[in-house]
């Protein structure tokens, strides 16, 4: 009821239970001085063995904002942080930590929520924060909607930007992975990580293999190893014309003859991403798309009507369904 009184200055009484709980939870424990930069360095330490490299790298990059929040406030001792302290840093990682957008998507500030408390659970344990100051960071619920993005690249898109690619561009690089992203819809993980070896032509097939001790892991460890059949005659085709006419001949620094490769080595995420994104752009392959202004086909790739890899994997998944081959048949693809 007091919280309710208009007449009471609520802030200064939240902000003397915030630090009356806090003392609470203090009370014999004897907290360690320690500096956000060190305390994420542990934690990233300590959980090195838990994530997948993928997990651990989106975890490093969420902290690393914690700690430029914290060099922002002047917070050089973790002992100092309250449930009032974390909640502000929540609400300027939402608000004002965001480069590309306005704000956070209500599933990546969930993401942003996740990490922060598992973080601040993990401070606890070696005592640089009070105790049970991690259960003070409120869940976060997403709806449906908001979890699942619906963005697919409809398959007459898709079939376009093949035809194209296959009349002009055959076997380079972009035909090649434009064809396994519209073949089986793998994660640009899984795209990476096949080698010479994996395709197997005779067979019209391609191995996913999990080699986390050689730098590809599959997202879901060994159960993502598979054999996957090629549906089209001219995608063989295509990957065998590649690697005889095409492809950088290299070695990685794993002694592996990668199958997708750059002057560099083995393709990387990034370059993937950029490939998908300049060829879904309408520019690219001579149609017609509505720019703010003027641009060329090599600039494609920037274009704001183009999609990611993922839509173009929804897109794969949706067709197959539509369709009507079996769930349990899509998904082992």
């Amino acid at each position: 009821d007091v919280l309710d009184d208009p007449t009471i200055d609520n802030q200064e009484i939240r902000d003397a239970i915030d630090n009356h709980l806090s003392d609470r939870r203090s009370n014999g424990q004897n907290l360690l001085p320690i500096t956000p930069e060190e305390a994420v360095k542990r934690y990233l330490r300590r959980r090195s063995n838990e994530l997948a490299d993928s997990s651990l790298a989106t975890h490093r990059s969420s902290l690393d904002h914690f700690t430029r929040w914290c060099d922002i406030e002047g917070i050089d001792n973790l002992n100092d942080l309250t449930g009032r302290k974390i909640q502000e840093y929540l609400d300027w990682r939402a608000e004002e930590a965001p480069t590309s957008v306005d704000e956070l998507a209500p599933k990546s500030e969930k993401t942003q929520i996740d990490i922060t408390r598992k973080f601040i659970e993990i401070c606890v344990a070696i005592d640089a924060v009070p105790a049970g100051l991690h259960e003070r960071i409120p869940s976060f619920r997403i709806s449906t909607e908001d979890e699942v993005s619906e963005e697919i690249l409809e398959r007459d898109r898709v079939e376009e930007v093949l035809t194209y690619l296959e009349t002009y561009h055959f076997a380079s690089r972009a035909h090649i992975i434009w064809i396994l992203l519209t073949e089986f819809g793998p994660r640009i993980g899984a795209l990476r990580s096949f080698d010479i070896e994996d395709f197997l032509p005779s067979e019209k097939a391609l191995k996913l293999r999990n080699r986390s001790d050689k730098g590809t892991p599959l997202k879901n460890g060994d159960a993502s190893e598979r054999s996957i059949a090629l549906l089209r005659d001219k995608s063989v085709e295509a990957i065998q014309a590649y690697i005889e006419n095409h492809r950088i001949e290299i070695v990685d620094e794993y002694d592996r003859r990668p199958l997708l490769t750059t002057r560099n080595g083995r393709i990387g995420s990034s370059t993937v991403r950029k490939i998908v994104y300049r060829w879904s752009c309408p520019t690219a392959i001579g149609n017609e798309c509505e720019h703010d202004e003027e641009m060329t086909t090599s600039e494609a790739w920037s274009c704001p009507n183009n999609v990611s890899a993922h839509p173009v994997r929804r897109g794969t998944i949706t067709h197959l369904l539509r369709n009507e081959i079996p769930i349990n048949v899509i998904s082992s693809r």
